[in-house]
């Protein structure tokens, strides 16, 4: 992305902010993965250090919403949950909790559908039919890095009719110009990701070269290297503001 589109009506001090926290915590991760020795089992179920991706995923979100002050989406009450203020207590804390469950329902529902989808996808390109659990383990990783943020932000219906079309826009130029920079995160881990395949085919017998291991890092990696991107980007176009300023003083 043009580093125009970049700062499009997000501040540059505020996206800066974003990156740098991205970036420190996709290199704990890294760094925590190495020093357990945990790298070569992320691929398993039985290794754990997987769940500390939506962990990740959860605490960018909270800064987004709650520092930068972008709003974001959460569990509809109230008016918007179809409770009107007339309604005695009982019927309100009532649909408080049908609406919590369908909502919840519903964001389970987008995630496996994703995860169906991405696994479905690696099969298609080469995946090992009997390596089904390193299969869902990718899945789940893709899933983790590309969907669930955006569900954190605009919630799993608008999360689905983003992915089925293409002029969803969001009303506030903020959250628009920051919904862009989730898609561009998206498309660098999927390309992360596929990337990172190349080095299975390589007869060099590393431990690293065993599948899912370097797709899962591939896509780590994309998520880093885009917020990375986005950091420089702003970097410079602060940078050029503040020279404009001077010749303008």
């Amino acid at each position: 992305m043009p580093p125009s589109l970049v700062s499009g009506h997000l501040p540059t001090t505020k996206l800066t902010n974003v990156s740098i926290l991205s970036i420190a915590l996709n290199a704990t991760y890294f760094a925590f993965l190495i020093h357990s020795g945990k790298l070569y089992d992320i691929g398993k179920w039985s290794s754990h250090s997987i769940l500390l991706l939506p962990g990740i995923e959860l605490l960018k979100h909270y800064y987004v919403t709650k520092v930068l002050q972008l709003g974001g989406w959460n569990f509809g009450y109230g008016q918007e949950a179809g409770v009107s203020i007339s309604q005695k207590p009982t019927s309100r804390y009532r649909w408080k909790w049908i609406d919590l469950v369908l909502q919840i329902g519903g964001i389970l529902f987008v995630l496996m559908l994703s995860i169906v989808f991405f696994g479905f996808i690696c099969l298609i390109l080469g995946a090992p039919l009997d390596q089904y659990e390193e299969t869902v383990s990718l899945a789940a990783t893709l899933t983790t890095l590309t969907i669930f943020p955006i569900i954190l932000f605009i919630g799993h219906s608008d999360t689905l009719q983003l992915l089925f079309t293409e002029t969803f826009k969001l009303r506030n130029f903020i959250a628009n110009s920051y919904l862009a920079l989730l898609k561009n995160n998206f498309i660098a881990v999927i390309l992360g990701a596929w990337g990172a395949s190349v080095v299975a085919p390589l007869d060099w017998d590393r431990p690293w070269q065993v599948y899912p291991v370097p797709n899962i890092v591939g896509a780590v990696a994309g998520a880093f290297g885009m917020s990375v991107f986005t950091l420089l980007s702003t970097g410079y176009i602060a940078i050029r503001k503040s020279g404009e300023n001077k010749r303008i003083v």
